[in-house]
């Protein structure tokens, strides 16, 4: 068995313990933050587009205009089509 680096502390009585914890959380007093968890899918889809934007022109060294542009382009949705993948690829 490893040794360990601390060494077990008794257990310290109920009188030596401070009464009160050193972390108290306190309820919200507004409803505001019940409404920023139930946000629709359209905020979260356009959150996204924004942080990949950002991505985009970091890494890339392009302006952010132009990588809200590309990150359009990249995030649009796709036309479907009668073929399935499968068959697309399939070899006759």
């Amino acid at each position: 068995m490893p040794h360990l680096p601390f060494t077990p502390s008794p257990p310290s009585s109920p009188a030596s313990s401070p009464t009160t914890p050193s972390i108290v959380l306190h309820p919200a007093s507004d409803s505001t933050s019940k409404r920023e968890l139930l946000k629709p899918k359209e905020s979260a889809a356009s959150a996204y587009r924004n942080r990949y934007a950002q991505y985009l022109a970091s890494t890339f060294n392009m302006s952010l205009e132009a990588a809200m542009s590309e990150a359009d382009a990249q995030l649009a949705p796709r036309r479907s089509s009668a073929v399935s993948e499968a068959e697309a690829f399939r070899q006759w």
